[in-house]
């Protein structure tokens, strides 16, 4: 079994052991720190870490039932006692720190924050509660590294549904095929495309028992492109639990295509099974039901759900266009004088090319609509190809920038010479970043909506993107207004170094694409499949395999050893300029 998939599995037990599981037992009295805790019940000093998450989930479960009853101070101070007296004093962070990666220690530290959050801002309970949830799990998740637990994988039952008599009499390749002839059309929920899709992984695991493989990859293709992608699942999962669980399904769906071209049936059936329990559970979570199809009183309404992925997604994408093309603009503003005519000059092709971007973002999707690409391993590629240059445009620019950070004493040199530069063709540059940022993040985003909009909330659909773009806004004036303050030094130097985190986060997003689109095949060893799922990995483009995690090291490489070139050649300008002006 490779190492993602236990990670995955590892992740699910977890999350749904915290969910189902009744918290273990403290004595009658509330112990406030570890060592009080051990007395009373007997602990010595071989204690495992497990033990300390179990009396931890105990205080937070105390901590949830006070929030419930509306006492944020009690709740608060548990928060305090589970993370200082408990996950400090008896030594797990410290341990965490030093036999696990940093993002470990990190990610729990943020889980806690999150949770003091919520309780100081009066959040809603339910939203207390889940962060508990995704507390607990990476405390159990570290404690297990750390006493060396394997856990094994719990996967959820293929239950006998709607589908599978259906799936009997026809093989259903889309979910358009299969919800027509189920008489659901226009009526269904995510648990219904969770039975759909769990048959076409039945047919996949059918087809490689019976040796034919290439049948079995294009099962799992169908699941993907046919049903997780063409029904809103994708985008939904994204909005509403997160971009990176998105991502982890993504690559979990590419790790059965790689086992079905290279593995044994056994590994194939672990890795769809795993796949098949992740999808479940995010279909209870969408539709606000448990296990047994109960409702949680946790979920939304369908409307609300759909302004939230759609504000989301609107938001994630459009961030990381506006920091590229914000950054762009500010930098011209900056070097481009006070003349009124020069920023017209110098900003009018960052401009066209924005706007350009966004015309051709709508063109491809209509073209991709109409060459029956779009939801296809067509598009994976395209986004990938489009990604990628954009690397070696992000790369080229940031270094251009850099070399200009340190010329002159200062402002005369550098506005001299930047101007020269642009008249050269450099503008033409900037604008082509600012078009390749609108335009992949563009066409994404309206890919994304398609599905969405041929719902029952289409009012919603378009609150949050308008809601969305105000944010955008907001974050793009932040950016404008913010860099005008910065000297110029600094400002050149925070600008490319932005413009090479961006160029390494577009390498990983970029391969992942290629992975998702068959290009490239995913690998994830031992040393990589520590890496977690979160939103700053996920924006950042880190995932847990090796085609992605190999080039960005090379490039971020790359990048340090050329911004030292480019600080020494300019330090030695500086000092030539200073001695020419004694």
């Amino acid at each position: 079994m490779s190492k993602l998939s236990k990670r995955v599995g590892l992740v699910l037990v977890l999350m749904v052991s915290v969910l189902i599981t009744p918290s273990p037992a403290l004595a009658a009295d509330y112990y406030g720190s570890w060592n009080d805790y051990r007395s009373a019940n007997g602990i010595g000093d071989d204690f495992t870490y497990n033990q300390v998450v179990d009396a931890i989930e105990t205080i937070l479960a105390e901590a949830v039932s006070a929030y419930d009853g509306g006492n944020a101070e009690s709740a608060l101070a548990k928060v305090k006692d589970a993370k200082n007296n408990y996950w400090g004093a008896s030594g797990m962070k410290i341990e965490m720190q030093k036999q696990l990666p940093s993002a470990s220690k990190k990610t729990t530290e943020a889980d806690f924050s999150n949770c003091n959050s919520i309780l100081k801002n009066g959040g809603p309970a339910d939203e207390f509660s889940t962060a508990v949830d995704v507390l607990v799990a990476d405390l159990r998740l570290s404690a297990n590294k750390l006493d060396g637990v394997e856990v094994e994988i719990e996967i959820s039952e293929e239950t006998q549904t709607q589908a599978t008599a259906l799936f009997e009499a026809k093989y259903y390749p889309t979910w358009e095929e299969y919800s027509t002839d189920a008489g659901i059309a226009d009526s269904w929920t995510w648990n219904d495309v969770a039975d759909a899709m769990t048959e076409v992984f039945r047919a996949a695991k059918s087809k490689y028992s019976e040796g034919d493989t290439e049948s079995a990859y294009n099962c799992v293709n169908d699941g993907y492109y046919g049903y997780y992608e063409t029904t809103g699942f994708e985008r939904n999962a994204m909005g509403y639990i997160s971009g990176a669980r998105k991502s982890e399904v993504e690559l979990q769906f590419s790790a059965c295509k790689s086992e079905a071209k290279d593995g044994t049936y056994e590994e194939f059936e672990k890795q769809v099974d795993i796949l098949r329990t992740m999808i479940r559970t995010d279909a209870n979570k969408l539709d606000g039901v448990d296990e047994n199809g109960t409702s949680t009183g946790g979920g939304r309404s369908a409307a609300v759900a759909t302004f939230i992925a759609c504000f989301t997604i609107i938001l994630r994408e459009g961030f990381e266009a506006i920091l590229v093309v914000g950054a762009i603009i500010a930098y011209l503003l900056k070097t481009s004088g006070k003349s009124g005519e020069e920023r017209k000059r110098q900003l009018r092709p960052v401009y066209i090319g924005s706007l350009l971007g966004i015309v051709l973002s709508f063109v491809s999707a209509w073209a991709l609509n109409q060459l029956k690409l779009a939801n296809s391993a067509s598009q994976e590629v395209i986004e990938g190809v489009t990604a990628l240059i954009a690397v070696v445009v992000l790369f080229y620019v940031s270094n251009w920038m850099v070399s200009k950070s340190e010329s002159e004493a200062w402002d005369k040199y550098i506005k001299s010479k930047v101007g020269d530069a642009t008249k050269k063709g450099s503008t033409f540059a900037l604008a082509f970043t600012a078009f390749l940022a609108v335009y992949r993040e563009g066409a994404e985003v309206i890919l994304f909506y398609q599905p969405l909009l041929t719902g029952n909330n289409i009012n919603m659909v378009w609150l949050g993107f308008i809601t969305g773009c105000v944010c955008l806004v907001f974050v793009y004036l932040a950016i404008r207004l913010l860099s005008v303050r910065l000297p110029l030094k600094p400002f050149f130097l925070a600008t490319s170094i932005l413009m090479a985190i961006m160029s390494i986060a577009f390498l990983g997003s970029g391969i992942k694409e290629l992975i998702e689109g068959d290009v490239i095949t995913m690998t994830s060893p031992a040393w990589v499949a520590w890496i977690p799922s979160n939103s700053l990995l996920e924006i950042l483009g880190i995932y847990p395999c090796v085609q992605t995690v190999v080039p960005q090291i090379v490039l971020t490489v790359i990048t340090v050893i050329t911004f030292i070139y480019w600080l020494h050649k300019n330090r030695k300008l500086r000092d030539e300029m200073a001695q020419e002006a004694n």
